[in-house]
């Protein structure tokens, strides 16, 4: 693992980011997650055996928000301001950040990572898996089979219409067509996806 910076930026590839080298709780930061969404706030906890950070900010709603990140997953990490007088290891966030929203926060993330896939999942698979989901919303991920939670159908690699199985025939079908028309939409947009 590397990481390249750029002037203050450090820039994550599969990243031993700025987090990796300690940056003291309270610092405001800003960060880029792998779906481009930028997070600015103050860094409320690390936590360095799992990687996972949380940085509190402040929504358009003056709302705070609490967001939990997985520091290996950010494309950009860039320490705005160092916080004073930290010492490692030590929570410093002004207010005490109340110990049901952080766990809240981790719910939160834990479910919507789970509804993105698995990492060995082709990204046909990720991108069928959403365009499902747009009609179709019980829907999970068990290993790297996407799942109806209803039970009525289940979508094995490749993610090509035959390999839609499922009890209820009515839904099967449907699935079917959104899965062929997926893959037309897909191939003139990406070319041919890998069968993985």
């Amino acid at each position: 693992m590397s990481m390249v910076a750029h002037g203050a930026m450090a820039t994550a590839t599969k990243v031993e980011n700025e987090l990796q080298h300690y940056v003291p709780l309270g610092s405001i930061v800003m960060c880029v997650d792998p779906y481009a969404n930028k997070i600015e706030g103050e860094l409320v906890a690390m936590d360095e055996p799992t990687g996972m950070i949380i940085i509190k900010s402040v929504s358009n709603d003056q709302k705070e928000d609490l967001t939990v990140l997985n520091r290996e997953l950010l494309t950009e990490f860039e320490v705005k301001k160092y916080a004073p007088n930290n010492q490692r290891g030590a929570f410093m966030p002004e207010k005490i950040v109340s110990e049901s929203a952080v766990r809240k926060a981790i719910s939160e993330k834990e479910e919507a990572i789970n509804r993105v896939g698995p990492k060995d999942v082709s990204l046909a698979g990720r991108e069928l898996f959403k365009v499902i989901n747009k009609t179709y919303t019980t829907l999970e991920w068990r290993g790297n089979i996407i799942h109806g939670l209803d039970g009525d159908f289940v979508v094995h690699p490749p993610y090509k219409s035959n390999d839609v199985k499922g009890n209820a025939d009515d839904a099967v079908a449907r699935i079917k067509k959104v899965v062929d028309k997926f893959h037309q939409d897909f191939v003139k947009k990406h070319g041919p996806p890998s069968d993985t």
